[in-house]
């Protein structure tokens, strides 16, 4: 999931025209087809018609923008990812740096419930 930064941040022209969507009602020969090819020429993608509530997903995005809109010190409390938790690299090299932000979640409840309380104001949205 990407998150807008807090941090106002210059815009460049890029090749790129968009954020490459991926369709799951598709058949999975073209899903997989289409997977490979996003992360290959962009490194991520949109999921589309993924069965999901639009609920859950609206509320998972205002936790995640809670959360990477918190002080450095206090995402760190969620983290190393070792592998799941946060993270942050420096990232760029050619006058495109910054830093990519993340946190990695495993789909079991134990885990995710152990996280939560580092990631979330209140863990028990976060579940």
């Amino acid at each position: 999931m990407v998150v807008p930064s807090p941090t106002p941040r210059r815009t460049k022209k890029t090749r790129a025209l968009g954020i490459p969507t991926i369709d799951l009602s598709l058949d999975s020969s073209n899903v997989s087809r289409l997977i490979v090819r996003a992360c290959e020429e962009y490194g991520f993608f949109k999921v589309i018609n993924h069965g999901v509530d639009k609920e859950v997903v609206t509320r998972l995005e205002e936790e995640a923008a809670h959360f990477f809109g918190k002080p450095a010190m206090e995402k760190q409390q969620a983290g190393p990812a070792t592998p799941f938790g946060y993270g942050c690299k420096n990232i760029g090299c050619h006058g495109d740096t910054g830093e990519l932000e993340y946190l990695l979640l495993h789909t079991n409840p134990l885990s995710v419930s152990e996280r939560s309380k580092s990631i979330s104001n209140d863990p028990s949205k976060f579940r």
